[in-house]
């Protein structure tokens, strides 16, 4: 028991000093600059960060393990908010000034960074106890740090506490601005490791973080997670076995020329390339989309072409033909201009003929 108490209180120290979220990992950093510019709204950050950490933490310890890391992330989200609501409510109704005053900071706590960090890394690796410690610690630090900074941001930029007039001489409310939170922190980060150096000369202090172990847990892509089907506890995988595809190889027959092949000396002195990485089925969808997308772009480029081909032969008949019509009415006409000249003559000799006769 005491054992236990004596640990809890370790990474309690821990997390206020050397592995304080906020100066060393520098996570969580926006709400801090831009809604701790006061004690009243440094309050209200710390709270809900605090309960959204040590309530999805515990729940992502319990229930979350078998998850894959993708869909971790978007349940982590989905429980901020569903978490973050009550409490944005229960502060409207306590202090609606603060509460306005934060804007869009308090709603955006549902998808702090902090809270997928610590899960991923601690939560879903750890039992309940060391999770629940680890929850506590980092709430406790992220707090910590927050009213530190709205104290100080509320005295120098305002010259208040609380709402309080202090009559100080002397205002700088450029502190009250985002530049001049993440000034502050800068210097108290500073200050912190510089008091860590002077305590623990011979321990690190930028390696109290392990970021490997983040990058290593989630394994699944973005392009992944799109292109396969809703999976979340890896049934499919596990009904595959990585070993069939290992009997496939192995059953394959030799090739025959295989031995009768040699590499000539010069290649042999190069080195050997690195095997490529086999293909997911993402990218062999992507591949076969764009070789789709290229036969339809070059079936329709080939239809634009022989468009094109009969449009001219078109226009190349159309210049003749309109040549050839005005001789045609010139050569009707002359046929019938004799016509209709033999007629009238033939018409005066008649009546030439009948004034003969008359």
């Amino acid at each position: 028991m005491r054992e236990g108490f004596k640990t809890f209180f370790r990474s309690l120290s821990a997390g206020l000093t050397m592995q304080n979220p906020v100066l060393f990992e520098a996570i969580g950093l926006a709400p801090v600059a831009a809604m701790a510019v006061s004690l009243k709204s440094a309050i209200i950050l710390a709270v809900v960060s605090c309960v959204e950490l040590l309530f999805i933490e515990l729940f992502a310890c319990l229930a979350l393990k078998r998850v894959k890391s993708h869909f971790r992330v978007l349940l982590y989200a989905v429980l901020g908010v569903l978490l973050n609501i009550p409490v944005f409510l229960l502060f409207e109704r306590i202090a609606p000034n603060e509460t306005q005053n934060a804007g869009i900071f308090v709603p955006l706590l549902a998808v702090n960074s902090l809270i997928v960090l610590h899960c991923e890394r601690f939560a879903v690796k750890n039992t309940l106890a060391a999770t629940a410690a680890d929850a506590v610690s980092a709430g406790v630090g992220y707090a910590a740090v927050s009213l530190l900074v709205g104290v100080l941001r509320e005295v120098l930029g305002s010259g208040t506490l609380y709402s309080r007039d202090l009559g100080l001489p002397v205002q700088l409310p450029g502190f009250l601005y985002p530049f001049g939170g993440l000034l502050l922190l800068g210097f108290l980060a500073a200050a912190v490791q510089a008091c860590a150096r002077s305590r623990k000369p011979d321990e690190p202090v930028e390696q109290a973080f392990d970021m490997r172990e983040v990058s290593e847990s989630h394994v699944g892509s973005l392009r992944s997670l799109l292109h396969t089907e809703f999976d979340p506890y890896g049934e499919a995988d596990a009904a595959q076995p990585p070993q069939a595809d290992k009997e496939k190889r192995e059953k394959r027959p030799p090739r025959a020329d295989r031995t009768k092949r040699k590499k000539p000396a010069k290649k042999a002195q190069k080195p050997a390339r690195s095997a490529k990485p086999p293909e997911d089925a993402g990218e062999r969808a992507l591949r076969r989309a764009a070789r789709a997308a290229q036969a339809d772009y070059a079936a329709e480029f080939d239809e634009i072409l022989s468009e094109l081909d009969r449009y001219r032969e078109t226009y190349e008949k159309a210049p003749s033909e309109t040549a050839a019509e005005p001789d045609a009415p010139e050569t009707a006409a002359e046929p019938g201009a004799q016509a209709t000249g033999d007629a009238p003559e033939a018409a005066d000799g008649s009546k030439e003929k009948g004034g003969d006769e008359a």
